[in-house]
């Protein structure tokens, strides 16, 4: 999605927010502006642009889905063991 200093997020325009460099805007569970829809990585605004940091962020947006769709209850709480 990343090439160079310009996010590839042109097709995101209108339904997710973007900053005015293109960068896709994000709390601080990598949600974006569309409820269910998250960001990580070169795209985000915010990110270091390295790749270290992009494999965490992408590890984190996961674990933040897992919980946005456990409060839907699309997926089971599992309990500990």
């Amino acid at each position: 999605m990343f090439i160079g200093l310009t996010p590839n997020s042109g097709f995101l325009q209108g339904p997710v927010d973007l900053d005015e460099r293109g960068f896709v805007l994000t709390d601080d569970t990598f949600q974006t502006s569309v409820p269910g829809v998250f960001a990580a990585g070169d795209v985000r605004r915010g990110s270091t642009k390295q790749l270290g940091s992009a494999v965490g962020e992408g590890a984190t947006a996961l674990i933040m889905v897992r919980q946005y769709l456990q409060k839907l209850g699309d997926v089971p709480v599992r309990s500990a063991a």
